[in-house]
Parts: C-alpha cells; structure tokens; sequence
C-alpha cells in the first residue's frame, strides 16, 4: 500500500524563515551516552535521562541531581546498541507508582521489560527491590535476541492506554531468518499489551482484545504490526496534547535507506515491509511478506542523507509559533542533522502525508552542536527536548522571534474527541476500545465525567465504586440527569451570583428545587432584566439596559421597574460602532447608522 504523500529526501532545502526562527539552549550537560529523555507525568519541573549504561538520571529545575531515579547498571550488558534503552511512565502512575523499562541483560544481551514502582517516600527515588520481569508466550521473562544489535528498546503509553513495545528484527545483515515477516516471532513488530494487570497477574499483562491478530490461528496475540527493522525510537502523538493518538516510527535502514512510518490511531495490523522493503524499495524477496498490502514510509531518505534516522516527535506546544504546530521533528544519529517535516493528515482517512521539509540543523547548533542525537523528549509544557549521545548534553529548542509563552493544547483531538473516540477515565480511547462498550463503556457517553475516575457504562457515567464499575452490577444504569448545580447543563447566562441551574433552568437558591424540597422543573426563565445576553444587537451606550430583548436608557420605566410594556426597537447605533458591513473607503472614516462617512462629515464630528 503506498500512502499517498511519501516524502523522499533527495537534496538539501535552503534555510526558510521557520528554520531560522529556532534555536536551542543546553539544559544540562555532563551525561553519559544518554539515549531517552521522558517527562515526569507528576512533576512538571522534573525530567529522567535514561543513560545506556543503566542509570537514569534527575534533572530537577533544570539542574542535573547527584541521585539516581534507578541505577540498572549491574542489570544491564552495555555497548553498541545494546544498553538501558527505554522508559515509560504508566497513565495512572500518580496513583499506581509504576513505570516500565527496556533493557538488554546480562550477560547475553536478551531484551527485558520490567516493571517498577516509585518509591512511596521520595518522588525522585525508584524502589529498585519492586522489579517484575514481563513474562512472554515462551513461558520466558526475556526475549531472545541472537544478534547484538536491532534492538529498539523504546517504550510508550498509547492514547488508549496500552503499552507498545517497539522490537528489531534480531540483527545481522538483512533479517538473515526472515524474523520480521514470521508471525510466530515477537522480533521485528511492533507489540501492544494491557499493562494495568494486579501485582499478582503471572505475565505482567493482558493481551487487548482488539489486537488484530488475536484470532488469527499462528500469530502471537501481542502483536500490533509487522515488518520493522530496528525502530530505535517512536512516538505517540498523544490526544492528551492536541495530537491525533497516530504512532510515528522512525526505522533504522540496512544500506540503503532511513524511512519514518506513520499509523493513524487504531490501525493497527499494518506491515512495514521489512525485509521484503526497505523504505519503499524491494529489498529481500526471495520468501513473501507474512500478509499484503505493504505500507510505505511517509518519509525516507537515502545514505547520501544519512546512515541512522533517530524517530522524534510531533510538535503541539505554543512557544514555537503557529507554523510549527503539529511538524514532526527527527534526526540522524551519524549524519548529526535535525530535520522536520509538516504531517497533512485526512479528516477522513486519518493518513498523513509529510510536506515542507525544513532542515533545522544549522539553528540549532550546527552539526557540533547537534551531535549525536539519540533521542527526543517532550516536556511538561509540550515543547521540545532532544539529546547528545556523544557529547552528553540535554538541549531544548527555543524561539528566538519571541512569541506566546509555552503551553499545551486544552483539548484533545477532535477526531478522538468527536468522531472516533469516548473519553473514559480521564482519557480518549476509540469507540472499540473496550473501555467504551460492553463492561467497560456501553455505546460511550457524551458528556464529560463528573470527576476523572468516573466510568462510562451504556451512555451514562457512575462513580468508580458502582457496582457496575466494578463488574458486580448487571443492570444497565438509568441516564443520568443534569446534575443539580451544575451551569453546564442551562444553555442561558447565570442571571445572578449564587443561582442555580435545575433541569436546564436557573432558579435563585431559596427555591424548593434549589434546596431538594420541590419535585417539579421550573419553568424556562424569561431573559434577566439587565442580562446583555439576550440582546442580540450590541449595546447603543454605556449604561443601557437589555429588557425583553431591546436596548432602553438607564432611566427608561422599564429599566428602573416602573414599566409593563416591551421597549420601542432599540435606536440606530453610536457613532464609531462596528455596525458597517464593508471596510472603511478611507482612514478613519467613521461607521455612522450603517454607513460609512468621511471624518469631517457633520455626522461623525456629531453636529449633524
């Protein structure tokens, strides 16, 4: 299947003015081979550098700490692309104190995915005796790699809250055993399990139910995709910052060419094509692919370019400015440049194709600068961090045109929030996700949670102690009604301070409705005296007064109470409203009953 889009990087593009916009600042310096910066989802002023040798390091304020989060060091078989390789943060971590790693062991290099707790005293500290190896289909709590390098070893949390597991193809030269297309192999796919098991669940996870091959007679249920090489590094264009839920996969190539891979939130069941591919190129073809269609890069670029594409991340901070929003920035490792691109994506089809290629390495540092990038990082307010392997500096990247302060999105994708998705205990998950039907959801609820550890079940919301959260209850619960209080459920303004909205409807807290004596909706409220809400033309004057849709003096009866009848259509407008519906013929023409006059004219210097 080839994407419509693919972006083939064959020739330098000169600096342009978004380019030369950015710049970066070191944060810290003083690491050791650093390969994953990861934001603490607890502290925004903390961040974890997880160092190859086994460390993972506390930058606090931005100040590199003395103390270890964990130190792996005598875990872990160090060297090549072997080492301490991921870290990832559970999404209910604040309360569970769980977080996962991925290293190669000692002594034979296997891979391991372990699970630890924070320490219980000390945010900054991990109880290193809390490890649990995950347990695969094997029976093993490793996985075999024969070779020593093609071992990825990142980690992130989806925006459905699984767990993804990024595994290489095994190494030597070319998928030698044809790993990355065997269905009965973990290496060369991308995984995807449920970690949110009980401390005593004997693998450490479950297999979601809508993993595509869950069904299928031969295939290892944990696998979510096919046919990758070594993605190093990968990202989750997370719903929670404005992004669209899609995994973007940077993909080590063997000789001939980097790629990026993108998956819409959900598609899982893909096949990158490796070994059959490479990029978008047949490669080995002498056995066939495990399945077709074979999905193309978005975007991929020769050995000319580069030799070791570093996956990134997909840009929703502000501090940047608008034309970098949703750009995805990536790197290559030996080449030292830094790269993004714009991510087109489909309302429809939720593909994205990649445009405007801009290579930002000169403002960031030049290649000395840059260095070695292993990795990128997001930080608390979405901005960017990205990290020198050889020269052990954590940098971020900075605006130098001024501009908003950073931030995040407040809402998240609209495809998620509106089209495909429910929001189910504090996050957006796809309606097929099992959290949004069946015991987990029903058919979705449309409203926000109460609170955040709320449940929806068949369209309505109850506490996480119902019965029916906790699987005891049967019956599907009644729909909820507007819950008494709460201003989101009337449409109108709160006509007073300390009014209370009942099924739609204000009512002043002395009413019986208010206070839970009273049984029977109140009648809808007719516009309050004074509320300019229910004036649909803006107001004549300062001081004017909105009754029963129109405008009236501070002094009219109606306005001061002494009056029954609805006020006379409200007068023409002041001179200087903005009640003119085409631009002004000249400076500082004046708008005046409709129309524009020049600003000599009596009407606008008020004599006529």
């Amino acid at each position: 299947m080839r994407v419509p889009g693919l972006f083939s990087i064959a020739f330098l593009l000169a600096a342009s003015p978004a380019a030369a916009q950015l710049s970066s600042e070191i944060v810290v310096s003083g690491l050791t081979n650093p390969v994953a910066v990861v934001q603490d989802p607890t502290q925004p002023n903390v961040q974890f550098i997880v160092e190859q040798g086994g460390r993972i390091r506390v930058v606090q304020n931005g100040a590199l700490l003395a103390s270890d989060f964990l130190d792996l060091t005598p875990l872990v078989l160090s060297g090549g692309e072997r080492g301490l390789l991921g870290l990832a943060f559970a999404p209910d971590y604040a309360a569970s104190r769980r977080f996962f790693v991925n290293y190669t062991r000692q002594p034979d290099g296997a891979t391991v995915v372990a699970r630890y707790l924070r320490s219980e005293g000390d945010p900054l500290q991990a109880d290193s005796s809390s490890a649990f190896k995950l347990r695969w289909p094997d029976g093993n709590d490793f996985i075999t790699q024969p070779f020593a390098n093609h071992n990825a070893g990142d980690l992130h949390f989806g925006s459905d809250g699984f767990l993804y597991i990024p595994l290489g193809d095994g190494g030597g030269g070319n998928d030698p055993e044809h790993r990355a297309q065997d269905p009965a192999e973990l290496l060369g796919k991308m995984l995807r399990v449920d970690a949110s098991v009980s401390d005593a669940d004997f693998e450490g996870y479950d297999v979601p139910p809508d993993n595509p091959f869950v069904d299928e007679p031969g295939y290892l249920p944990e696998i979510w995709a096919f046919g990758l090489r070594n993605p190093y590094r990968f990202t989750v264009d997370a719903a929670e910052r404005g992004g669209t839920g899609a995994l973007v996969i940077g993909d080590v190539g063997q000789n001939a060419w980097e790629e990026v891979n993108y998956e819409p939130f959900g598609a899982g069941g893909r096949n990158y094509g490796w070994r059959n591919r490479e990029g978008a190129h047949d490669n080995v073809t002498s056995l066939p692919p495990a399945f077709t269609p074979l999905v193309d890069p978005i975007v991929e670029y020769s050995r000319d370019i580069g030799t070791v594409i570093t996956g990134g991340v997909v840009y929703r901070g502000t501090a940047l400015g608008v034309g970098i929003f949703g750009r995805y920035f990536y790197a290559d490792f030996g080449a030292r440049r830094i790269w993004s691109v714009n991510l087109v994506v489909d309302p429809v089809t939720r593909e994205a194709a990649a445009a405007q290629l801009i290579e930002h390495t000169a403002s960031l540092g030049g290649s000395a600068g840059v260095g070695n990038v292993s990795a990128f990082g997001i930080g608390a307010d979405c901005e960017i961090y990205f990290l020198d392997w050889g020269g052990g500096h954590l940098r971020r990247i900075v605006s130098t045109a001024g501009g908003p302060p950073a931030g995040c999105p407040t809402s998240p994708d609209p495809f998620l929030a509106e089209g495909g998705g429910v929001f189910v205990g504090g996050r957006w998950v796809s309606r097929d996700h099992p959290d949004a039907a069946g015991a987990g959801g029903g058919s979705g609820c449309t409203t926000p949670p109460p609170a955040t550890s709320w449940v929806c079940i068949n369209g309505g919301w109850v506490p996480p102690d119902h019965p029916l959260a906790t699987g005891s209850g049967s019956e599907p619960p009644p729909p909820p009604p507007p819950p008494p209080g709460d201003p989101a459920a009337c449409t109108t303004p709160q006509p007073v301070a300390g009014w209370v909205c009942i099924n739609g409807g204000w009512v002043p807290p002395d009413h019986p409705l208010a206070t839970g004596s009273g049984s029977e909706p109140p009648p809808p409220p007719p516009p309050p005296p004074g509320d300019p809400a229910a004036c649909t033309t803006p107001q004549p004057a300062a001081g004017w007064v909105c009754v029963n849709g129109g405008w009236v003096p501070p002094d009219h009866p109606l306005a001061l109470g002494s009056g029954s009848s609805p006020p006379p259509p409200p007068p023409p407008p002041p001179v200087g409203s903005t009640s003119c519906t085409t631009p002004p013929p000249g400076v500082n023409w004046v708008c005046v009953n409709g129309g524009w006059v020049p600003p000599d004219h009596p009407l606008a210097a008020g004599g006529g």
